[in-house]
């Protein structure tokens, strides 16, 4: 039986890795700090550009970009399973009754599966707090005492992460509703999502989904006739490295900003008995990878007559009571997920109510502006004459003589290009 907490930790960094979608992708593990508290940095990214300045003069100083630096109190989880000498004596599951193994032998097997339980359990709670942060921009943090009160959900002591000032701006809403919108229409509110985070400095590359969402898009014969499987890359994603409850939709070309498609269908069991999504059915999400990290604090409890400190992600304990003759394994960490700009992301759901006065002027045109079909394609430029033009205007004319809509002279020239060419390679082939 190994019970040293030095020799714990080594083992369970070899135990089999848990697979967490958002954490690992957007949030993946950072620093470890020896404190209680765990530093977090955080910065706006920006589109300011550099002013032209008189020889003379040294420069001209530009107004700072948002950044903030905080020492964060790291909340606490630590879940435990006590082993009782009445447990060790009956036989285990699967176990034969004709064995012939002791409880010390069975003390050893529960300890390793006890432990390994309780690290699944906390790689659940890293998870579940990656996507609250998404959803809402902060992480509500209920610290109970006992087992029955988190179970009835009182007696807590609530603290929270919260990452934006008075507003959280990463809530996006669609402009009517989406389950009647076509296939263009759709499209072109992702184009606008996409935009929207490009005008902050942010390249999102991947669209993920609820399993709803994911079906009212691939289940709808214009979305697949708008992106045939002709036109949709599988070869980005390896599925063998996805975890369970994530598929991978496919790579898709959204007017020239190419997104990769995933469909997120995991759920957990709550401390209240009841089964729940890890994000809420309609979820659509905008990010990209590596959009921030996760750090921790250490964790510190009295061991061998004296308080020690250990600086690891998960800390396992193994603690005996000869007096009440029972024995407890238990796990601990203090994670601290946090993005590196607040405004990094975009979040929207198809069942919320559409915006306030919101025309069919502009969506009737976006429909108008995409393709379905090749029977009468437009005159076409070549390469060299696109790359050719000197003038926005003239590059955003082009784009919507061929059916590309949704172009704006806030962005730059070659950006425009860029968009016209994928779109025209995309669409027609040239």
């Amino acid at each position: 039986m190994v019970t040293e907490t030095y020799k714990l930790i080594n083992a369970i960094k070899k135990m089999y890795p848990v697979v967490q979608f958002f954490k690992n992708r957007y949030f993946p593990d950072g620093k470890v700090y020896y404190s209680e508290k765990a530093l977090i940095e955080t910065k706006k990214k920006g589109r300011v550009i550099a002013p032209f300045v008189i020889p003379v003069v040294g420069g001209i100083a530009l107004e700072s970009e948002g950044y903030r630096a905080m020492e964060i109190e790291a909340p606490y989880i630590a879940p435990k399973k006590v082993i009782t000498a009445a447990e060790l004596e009956k036989k285990a599951f699967g176990e034969s009754p004709e064995s012939g193994r002791t409880p010390a032998q069975r003390e050893n097997e529960l300890e390793a599966e006890y432990m390994d339980d309780l690290r699944k359990s906390v790689s659940r709670r890293h998870e579940l707090m990656c996507t609250e942060l998404l959803l809402t921009g902060k992480v509500l943090m209920k610290h109970y005492a006992n087992g029955d009160d988190a179970a009835k959900g009182v007696n807590y002591d609530l603290k929270y992460l919260q990452f934006y000032d008075k507003e959280f701006k990463n809530r996006y809403t669609f402009s009517s509703s989406f389950k009647d919108m076509s296939a263009s229409l759709k499209i072109q509110e992702f184009y606008k999502m996409a935009s929207e985070l490009r005008k902050r400095g942010i390249r999102a590359t991947d669209i993920v989904m609820a399993s709803d969402v994911s079906m009212e898009l691939m289940s709808k014969d214009d979305f697949l006739k708008f992106y045939d499987i002709a036109k949709v890359d599988f070869g980005d994603i390896k599925q063998t490295e996805l975890p369970e409850g994530v598929v991978c939709n496919g790579r898709i070309n959204i007017n020239g900003v190419v997104m990769t498609m995933f469909t997120y269908d995991e759920a957990y069991e709550d401390l209240d008995g009841q089964e729940k999504p890890f994000i809420p059915a309609g979820t659509i999400l905008f990010l990209q990878p590596e959009m921030g990290e996760t750090v921790y604090a250490q964790v510190t409890f009295f061991s061998g007559g004296s308080f020690k400190s250990y600086a690891e992600k998960i800390v396992p304990r193994f603690v005996g009571s000869e007096k009440e003759n029972t024995a407890e394994v238990q796990v601990f960490s203090r994670p601290v997920p946090y993005p590196y700009d607040w405004e990094g992301w975009l979040v929207a759901n198809i069942n919320d109510k559409p915006e306030a006065g919101a025309g069919d002027s502009g969506q009737q045109s976006a429909e108008e502006g995409i393709p379905e079909g090749q029977a009468d394609s437009p005159a076409l430029k070549t390469g060299d004459e696109i790359n050719a033009m000197t003038k926005k205007a003239d590059v955003i004319g082009y784009a919507e003589s061929i059916g590309l809509n949704g172009l704006s002279t806030e962005q730059g020239l070659n950006d425009l290009k860029t968009a016209v060419l994928n779109y025209q390679e995309e669409n027609y082939g040239i």
